[in-house]
This record gives C-alpha cells, sequence and structure tokens, in this order.
C-alpha cells in the first residue's frame, strides 16, 4: 500500500467519523454512545476505501462488505451494551451515501430536461451511469445492513 493511499484512507476515516458522530447527535444517540459510533463510521469509510482504491474491488461490493462487517460489529457490541443495534449501524454508515453520484445525476437531468435538444447526447451517459452508480451503492448499503442480522437472529422467534 502506498503511503498516498494510506493517508487517503486515514484523512477519510477521520471525516467519516465526524460525520457520523454529526449524524448520531441528529438522532440523539447518548453522548456515551458517540465514541462507538464514531469507530463504527471511521471503520466503515476506511474499509471501503480500501477494498476500492487498493484492492479494485468495484465500488457497490466494497460498500455491501464494509457495511456488513459493520453490522456484524454491531451485532456483538450492541447487546453488551444494551442499546439496539441500528442506534450504531444507521449513523455509521451515513458517511457511505453517494452524494456526488446523486448530484451529478441530477444536474445531468436537470440539463436535459432545460434544453433536451443540445444536451441529451452529452449527459445521457452521465445520467445512466451515476444514477445505476448511486443505486446500486444505495442498495449496497441497505443489504449490506440488513442482511447479517438475518443470520444471528432467525432463532430469536422460537424462545432460543
Amino acid at each position: 500500500m502506498s503511503d498516498a493511499l494510506a493517508l487517503r484512507i486515514l484523512m477519510e476515516g477521520g471525516a467519516a467519523a465526524f460525520i457520523a458522530v454529526a449524524f448520531a447527535m441528529l438522532f440523539a444517540v447518548p453522548a456515551r454512545f458517540l465514541p462507538y459510533v464514531a469507530l463504527g463510521g471511521a471503520l466503515t469509510r476506511m474499509l471501503r476505501t480500501a477494498l476500492f482504491s487498493g484492492a479494485g474491488t468495484e465500488v457497490a461490493v466494497a460498500t455491501f462488505l464494509s457495511c456488513a462487517v459493520t453490522s456484524l460489529l454491531f451485532i456483538w457490541v450492541a447487546p453488551r451494551l444494551c442499546v439496539p443495534r441500528p442506534v450504531f449501524t444507521v449513523a455509521s454508515v451515513i458517511p457511505l451515501i453517494p452524494g456526488m453520484d446523486a448530484y451529478t445525476c441530477l444536474v445531468a437531468l436537470y440539463g436535459v430536461i432545460d434544453d433536451p435538444q443540445r444536451l441529451i447526447d452529452q449527459n445521457a451517459y452521465l445520467i445512466v451511469h451515476h444514477g445505476m452508480r448511486c443505486f446500486a451503492i444505495l442498495l449496497s448499503i441497505c443489504l449490506g445492513i440488513a442482511i447479517p442480522p438475518l443470520f444471528f437472529y432467525r432463532l430469536r422467534s422460537n424462545g432460543v
């Protein structure tokens, strides 16, 4: 791993920790749980960046794997703290939201709506590419949070 990539991973992890804590505060998470949220946000973003930029994994797959790891981590941590798991996982994955892809798609879509004759050729690729990438990342986030608990909580209704 190059020094530039390691620095990028650390910087993104620090920014993600800050963002995760900010959203956790917005959702009224108690202050004693904010360090766990910061750790989850940093770990999630650092793992996705390492998989995407370092290992060359597709961004949707890297997002799914990093969300699944975070979900597994908080499946283990949350019961020990007597807190529901979504308190940690929801705020921890907020830094993975594909804001730039959504913005690029919407700006290109607005350009087509504003002047369809001139800009359709230039913007069609941007709309499809960034729109589908945004959708894939959001789907990966949802599945990465939702699938791991299915394996651990499936016996809960049986009284086990």
